[in-house]
Order: C-alpha cells, then sequence, then structure tokens
C-alpha cells in the first residue's frame, strides 16, 4: 500500500521525479557514499522519507540533517518523522540553495543528497541550483544526485573534482547514482 500511496502523490505533482519508492539497493549506495565524518547534510527533494530515515540511522547524535520538498504533501509526510536532527523544510531548492546554510540552518554543509528531477529545469536553473551546491559545500564533501538520466553529469564535472557514476538497474525504473566530490 505504500507505493500505491506514493505512486498516487507522484502522479498529481509532475515535479516529483520519481515514479516509485526507492529501492534498498539506491538508498544502500547513497548511504555507501556518505562517510562517518559527515554531520551536516541536506536531502533536496526527500519525498516520503525513505532515504531521510536512512540517513538518520546512520548520523551521529550530535548530527543534523535538513531535507526540501516541494510537494506540500510529502512535506507533511515527513513533518512526521520524530527526530531532533532533523529539520523539514517547504520550497523550492531553486531559491533555497542561493544561501543553502543560512535556509538550512546548518553550520557548514558535508554532503547533498538530490533526487530532484534536475530535467524539469530550465539549463540556466540546473547549473545555478549545482554552482550553489558546491559554493556551499565543505572542501572535501559529497554530492550525491540519483536520477533516471546522467544529463546533470556534464555540470557536475565541470564543477567538482571528481565524478563517479554507477547504473543501479535494481531500481525501477533504474537509476544513475552520480557521486561528486569537491
Amino acid at each position: 500500500m505504500k507505493h500505491i500511496n506514493f505512486l498516487k502523490k507522484a502522479l498529481t505533482d509532475y515535479r516529483v521525479g520519481a515514479l516509485t519508492i526507492s529501492s534498498r539497493f539506491v538508498v544502500n549506495e547513497v548511504l555507501r557514499n556518505i562517510g562517518p565524518e559527515f554531520k551536516h547534510i541536506v536531502e533536496y527533494g526527500p519525498g516520503d522519507g525513505v532515504v531521510v530515515r536512512a540517513i538518520l540511522k546512520k548520523l551521529p547524535p550530535d548530527g543534523k540533517l535538513a531535507v526540501i520538498e516541494l510537494n506540500k504533501k510529502f512535506y507533511e509526510e515527513l513533518l512526521k518523522i520524530n527526530d531532533s536532527r532533523l529539520a523539514v523544510i517547504n520550497g523550492s531548492i531553486i531559491d533555497l540553495s542561493k544561501d543553502l546554510m543560512k535556509n538550512t540552518g546548518l553550520p557548514k554543509i558535508d554532503a547533498v543528497v538530490s533526487s530532484v528531477p534536475f530535467t524539469y529545469f530550465k539549463p540556466s536553473e540546473k547549473e545555478e541550483v549545482i554552482r550553489n551546491t558546491h559554493r556551499e559545500m565543505v572542501e572535501g564533501g559529497v554530492f550525491i544526485v540519483y536520477q533516471y538520466t546522467p544529463l546533470v553529469r556534464p555540470i557536475l564535472r565541470k564543477l567538482f573534482k571528481k565524478v563517479f557514476t554507477k547504473l543501479e538497474l535494481r531500481n525501477f525504473p533504474p537509476y544513475f547514482i552520480m557521486v561528486a566530490e569537491k
């Protein structure tokens, strides 16, 4: 039933980038790229919170996770997660990425995770969000982007030192997981 509810919410908002909940294989790959030293994390477009819950399990007691969700129904679901380390923000990453630390209340940003469908953004918006994210992250931080296409890879390669890409076939539809290191 959880998958049906996710699909209903996704189908009512074209800006939702996924048709199904991310598989455990995608979640595990995202987590694998979040080092134990990363205590201040942002997630763009957390949807129903499957990755949020997994990050919170891994996050140290003094860590903080700020999530930015535009879809009101998913935002309301995320508010139900009872964890003092979680800050849930309703808004657009295009706007909020301009001053990410201030808008999330984080003192620094070690990692950013994103399932936001960059294919729906104008080219200038895509580049702006990625550039803003890069600027706000600490040296050595990671930007983990997972989506159905690798179309943002050239922008990531332009801004980040290293970019690794993996195709996770054990998700429906398959996801490209791109890890960009600053």
